[in-house]
C-alpha cells in the first residue's frame, strides 16, 4: 500500500480546488447577507468599520452563525449554490493519492465540525474530533500542533475514521430496505445493542412469533459491534423455528478477519451464543450448531502506517449481510439445506465490491478505493436526509399531509462504474 497511488476519479486537483474557492466565496456573502440583516450585532467584535466585517467572516462569523440556530446547517443547505457543493458526488471530489483524504474547502470543513458539536448533525467521516478543532472550527493538523503534543491516529484522516452513531443508522437502514418484501423466508433485520443484546431480541422476538401462533421458520440477520469495549463490527445469520426459540436451527457467524483460518472473535461469539441459549447440562450446547461464514477482507494492522489502516469493518459487514439477505429472499432453500461452504460461495458472488465473482477476491487497490467512495456517500446521504427533514418541516404549515415515510429515496453517487453500491 505505500507504492499505491489513489485515484478514484478523473476529477483534478486544479478543478478542485477552484471549486472550493467558489464554495468558500458563496458561504461568506452568506454570512455577510446575514450580518447585515441585523441578526448578529457583534459576537464580542466591532463591525462598525467594512474591515472589521471581512475579518469577522473570514474568521468568527460562521462559528456565531452556528451558534444563534440550532438548525445552522439546514439553513446552509437550502442555499443552492452552498449545497450544490455540500452534495456533489465522489467524482467531483480530489482525494489525495497518498493518504486518500478529500480536498475539502476551509468553510466546508468548518461547516462539517461545527455540525458535529450538535447532536445528530454529524456527516459521517467528514468531520474531525472536537480535540482536533480550533476555536473557528478548522481541523487542526499534525504541523499545526502545539510541540509535544504531536500524536497520528485513525481520527486524523478522512479514510481512517470510525463509522459513527450517525453512519451506522444510515447502513442499518439500507439492510432494513434491502429485507422488504421476503415472503417464503420473512427477514428481520437486527442492528441494536451490541452483539450479545441482538441475540437476545432475536430470542425475544421468536418468543413472541410462537405466542402469535407463527409456525414459519424466520431469519434473522444481525450487524452489530461486539461489545462496549469492542468496536469492531460482526455480522451473523440465525434461522429461527418460532416453536423452538431457545435454540435456533442454524446459526453462522460472519467476521471481516480470517487470520490463520479463524476469526479473533470466535470464541466470544460462541460464548454469546451459548448464554442467550442455555441448554440442559445434557444436551450439546448452541454453540455447536455455529458455522464460520467469515470472510477475510479487512487488511491486518501489523506494519501498516496509521494513514492506511484497515477500519471499514462497517462496509464489510453491511456488505455480507446484504448479500445474505438477498440469499433469503431469493434462493432461501440454500440457507436451509446447503453447506457453510456453499453458502459462503453465493455470498461472495453477491458482493460485487469486493468480489470478481464466487470466492475470487478483488485487488486491496480497488477495494481501499470502494471503500473511500462509500464513506463519501454516506456523508452525501446523511446530508440529504437533513435537508429534506427541513425541508418537510418548512412545509408542514403549508401542507400538513408533506410527510416523508421513510420509502422515498434520494439516488446518491454511483461513481465506480460496474460497481453495484446499493449497500454503499
Amino acid at each position: 500500500m505505500d507504492s499505491f497511488y489513489f485515484y478514484p476519479t478523473q476529477y483534478v486537483k486544479k478543478q478542485a480546488i477552484k471549486a472550493n474557492l467558489a464554495f468558500d466565496e458563496s458561504v461568506k456573502q452568506y454570512l455577510r447577507h446575514w450580518i447585515e440583516q441585523g441578526t448578529v450585532a457583534s459576537d464580542g467584535l466591532s463591525l462598525a468599520g467594512e474591515h472589521d466585517i471581512d475579518e469577522f467572516v473570514e474568521y468568527g462569523a460562521l462559528r456565531c452563525f452556528f451558534k444563534h440556530h440550532d438548525n445552522a446547517l439546514e439553513r446552509l443547505l437550502q442555499q443552492d449554490d452552498i449545497a450544490n457543493h455540500l452534495l456533489r458526488p465522489s467524482t467531483e471530489v480530489y482525494f489525495e493519492p497518498d493518504a486518500y483524504e478529500p480536498l475539502l474547502a476551509r468553510f466546508e470543513r468548518r461547516i462539517y465540525n461545527l455540525a458535529a458539536q450538535r447532536e445528530h448533525l454529524e456527516v459521517p467521516f467528514r468531520y474531525s474530533p472536537v480535540s482536533r478543532q480550533s476555536d473557528y472550527g478548522d481541523s487542526v493538523g499534525l504541523a499545526d500542533m502545539p510541540a509535544g503534543a504531536v500524536r497520528e491516529d485513525i481520527g486524523l484522516y478522512f479514510g481512517t475514521r470510525r463509522s459513527d452513531t450517525t453512519a451506522l443508522n444510515l447502513l442499518a437502514r439500507q439492510l432494513r430496505r434491502e429485507a422488504l418484501f421476503s415472503t417464503a423466508l420473512p427477514i428481520h433485520v437486527v442492528t441494536e445493542g451490541y452483539m450479545e443484546d441482538s441475540l437476545r431480541i432475536v430470542r425475544q422476538m421468536t418468543e413472541q412469533l410462537r405466542e402469535d401462533g407463527d409456525q414459519m421458520l424466520h431469519c434473522f440477520v444481525i450487524q452489530r459491534r461486539h461489545a462496549f469495549d469492542d468496536r469492531h463490527l460482526g455480522a451473523a445469520l440465525l434461522l429461527m423455528n418460532p416453536q423452538q426459540p431457545d435454540l435456533p436451527q442454524r446459526v453462522i457467524f460472519c467476521d471481516t478477519l480470517k487470520p490463520n483460518g479463524k476469526p479473533p472473535w470466535w470464541n466470544k461469539f460462541k460464548r454469546y451464543v451459548d448464554t442467550v441459549f442455555p441448554q440442559p447440562a445434557d444436551s450439546p450446547p448452541a454453540s455447536d450448531r455455529l458455522e464460520d461464514g467469515g470472510l477475510n477482507l479487512q487488511r491486518l494492522h501489523d506494519g501498516v502506517p496509521v494513514r492506511h489502516q484497515d477500519i471499514d469493518c462497517a462496509f464489510y459487514t453491511v456488505s455480507m449481510v446484504n448479500a445474505l439477505i438477498q440469499i433469503a429472499k431469493l434462493s432461501p432453500e440454500l440457507l436451509v439445506s446447503s453447506s457453510i461452504e456453499e453458502v459462503v460461495r453465493q455470498m461472495t458472488a453477491r458482493i460485487p465490491e469486493y468480489f470478481e465473482g464466487a470466492s475470487t477476491p478483488k485487488a486491496p487497490e480497488h477495494v481501499r478505493e470502494v471503500n473511500v467512495v462509500r464513506r463519501w456517500q454516506t456523508g452525501q446521504e446523511a446530508l440529504i436526509d437533513i435537508r429534506r427533514s427541513y425541508q418537510s418541516e418548512l412545509a408542514l404549515p403549508v401542507v400538513t399531509s408533506t410527510k416523508s415515510d421513510g420509502l422515498n429515496w434520494v439516488s446518491i453517487d454511483q461513481a465506480v462504474s460496474g460497481i453495484d453500491l446499493s449497500a454503499a
